[in-house]
């Protein structure tokens, strides 16, 4: 019989009893409270530490990898949100029963003796340019043997010598923002690293559809492109220095992207995505090998890039389905990024749209905005008239990352700070409705517009702005509008969503009670909210690792409609509508 130990929750005071060897994280799930794990549980991302007291002794743990093995008490401020939400809002998922390590890839090794006996046998299946190659190696002196690269049964190429040892492969999500590359042993399907760059294309344009337009031109679609390989073969490099003969061994590369990403990456005009309809010169996969384009891998590497589902909702929606599991429950998923992607239903059917919500929600446009990096504030929260606040990595602030402008616009909305409208109250009107409170001085006038101050020292003020809360209501209004917008398309209601999936770091990282206090989100009571992290970038790495996604995949295809918002005369008016900070609750 399984040992069983007590654990207490001592923020939320609440208390479970598990079996032993269950992790920190596991434990969190059990008591239906939020845990941020954005690198899926593998102990990479370090954002689920939290401080345990064992035996008498404090100490800081990675939740998702601490195993559970004495009766302890947790301190943490996850799940500090409203009762009436907390229960319900998970934020752990893991796709281990969604798929098995079934690579399109493999190696085998044969003796040189054996094949001068049996190599027309060996050979069957062999493509035209391995056997040239073979041709080649097999009189070499120094060749013992040969091992054949295999895409199932059919060798796409040949290497001198015994190389079985190296097999690698590469998940990559090209994002508006960010690439992510997971690297992984074909071997064993062990994941060996994860590298992740602002993507370069940033510095000819932000958004996607200032890179559009700089690519209407042959010089700045070559240029763009030049951006995006140069931003992987980057990462690919420094694969290089840290894994053995990886270059010459990266023989399965699997991307997902939004339609622009693909159309980038390889090359495509970009005209049909410039005006309505939004048309994408294929919306299949893109498979080529190594040495049809300038990525650093072999020139015979297997290279696809996942389909996409129509209009501006590409392969990174594709992705996310992909990593969702395939049950009756009716699903809205929400890819939260520069471009808002939107998916209701389930693997029977799917429809799907694009919000462009702008960059705010990453601290784009925002005056203050920052990436979520060392020194952004990414909490915030006001008590008896003080500010507090976190920054990632404990540091002076620098600036506000995307869940710290939702926290911001959340707790200044509760202090009567901006009202339902989104205006901002001035210092003097503050303090007739509070005389004597201390955040009158943190109103100030800044250029003309009324800011909030949030830090200030020698060098810098930091601030939020009437002009930075306008930003958010537009995104937040295009998000909120397109999910109900496309729950009515679908012909349902929100009483009839069983679960809400949010996907990309933003979506992992945010208090879900105040994405929903200011109309970012919908909610009814009861609803589930879960949280997968980087769903484009799971889905990627299980089509990696398991060839029997494409079946899935190519379902998932078949069954989702995509459907053009702007054409959507409820959504026009809901953007209008919705723009107010109000929460609907249903």
């Amino acid at each position: 019989m399984n040992e069983k130990y007590i654990v207490n929750f001592i923020n939320q005071n609440q208390s479970i009893e598990v079996n032993k060897g269950t992790t920190i994280s596991g434990a969190f799930k059990a008591a239906g409270l939020p845990l941020n794990l954005e690198c899926n549980g593998m102990g990479l991302c370090g954002k689920c530490m939290v401080k345990i007291e064992k035996e008498g002794s404090l100490s800081n743990v990675l939740a998702c990898i601490t195993a559970i093995d004495s009766n302890l008490n947790i301190y943490s401020e996850n799940g500090e949100q409203n009762s009436s939400l907390k229960a319900n809002i998970l934020e752990s998922y893991t796709p281990e029963d969604n798929y098995e390590f079934r690579p399109l890839i493999t190696k085998s090794y044969v003796d040189i003796n054996d094949l001068k006996i049996k190599s027309e046998e060996y050979l069957q299946g062999c493509d035209f340019n391995a056997l040239k190659k073979y041709s080649d190696l097999m009189y070499e002196e120094n060749c013992k043997g040969i091992t054949f690269i295999k895409e199932e049964n059919h060798i796409i190429d040949i290497q001198p010598n015994n190389t079985t040892a190296y097999l690698y492969g590469a998940a990559i999500d090209i994002g508006t923002t960010s690439v992510v590359i997971y690297i992984y042993d074909l071997n064993t399907g062990i994941l060996l690293k994860t590298y992740s760059e602002l993507n370069m294309q940033i510095s000819l344009g932000a958004d996607i559809i200032s890179r559009i337009n700089y690519a209407q031109s042959k010089s700045g679609l070559n240029e763009l492109k030049d951006k995006i390989l140069l931003t992987i073969n980057k990462m690919l490099y420094e694969a290089q220095l840290e894994f053995p003969y990886f270059t010459d061994n990266i023989y399965n590369i699997v991307m997902c992207g939004n339609s622009a990403m693909q159309h980038l990456l390889f090359g495509f005009r970009t005209d049909g995505l410039g005006c309505s309809p939004f048309v994408n010169i294929t919306k299949d996969y893109v498979e080529c090998f190594g040495n049809e384009i300038e990525i650093n891998c072999p020139e015979r590497s297997r290279l696809v890039f996942l389909p996409l589902l129509g209009g501006f909702v590409g392969s990174d929606m594709t992705s996310v389905l992909l990593a969702s599991e395939d049950d009756n429950k009716i699903k809205l998923i929400i890819d939260l990024g520069t471009n808002g992607e939107i998916a209701v239903g389930n693997i029977n059917k799917y429809l799907v749209a694009s919000t462009a919500c702008g960059p705010a929600l990453e601290g784009g446009s925002i005056d203050w905005g920052m990436r979520g990096t060392i020194g952004a504030i990414d909490r915030f929260k006001i008590e008896k008239d003080e500010i507090h606040f976190r920054t990632i990595g404990g540091s002076e602030p620098k600036g506000i990352c995307g869940s710290g402008v939702l926290d911001i616009a959340s707790e200044l909305l509760r202090m009567d700070i901006i009202d339902e409208t989104g205006r901002m109250i001035t210092g003097e009107e503050l303090a007739r409705k509070s005389p004597g409170s201390k955040l009158c001085d943190k109103l100030i006038q800044i250029n003309g517009i009324t800011v909030f101050v949030l830090y200030s020292d020698n060098d810098k003020t930091i601030y939020i702005s009437q002009k930075d809360i306008r930003q958010i209501q537009l995104a937040k209004s295009s998000i909120y509008s397109g999910c109900i917008a496309l729950i009515e398309a679908y012909g349902i209601n929100l009483n009839e969503i069983d679960e809400i999936i949010l996907s990309g770091a933003f979506g992992n990282y945010i208090d879900i009670y105040n994405a929903v206090k200011i109309g970012l989100l919908p909610y009814r009571s009861n609803i589930n909210f879960k949280s997968i992290g980087n769903g484009a970038g799971m889905g990627v790495c299980m089509y990696l690792l398991d060839k029997n996604m494409k079946k899935k995949c190519d379902g998932i295809v078949k069954n989702t409609i995509h459907y053009e918002l702007a054409g959507d005369e409820g959504y026009t008016k809901g953007f209008i509508e919705n723009m107010n900070f109000d929460a609907k609750i249903y």
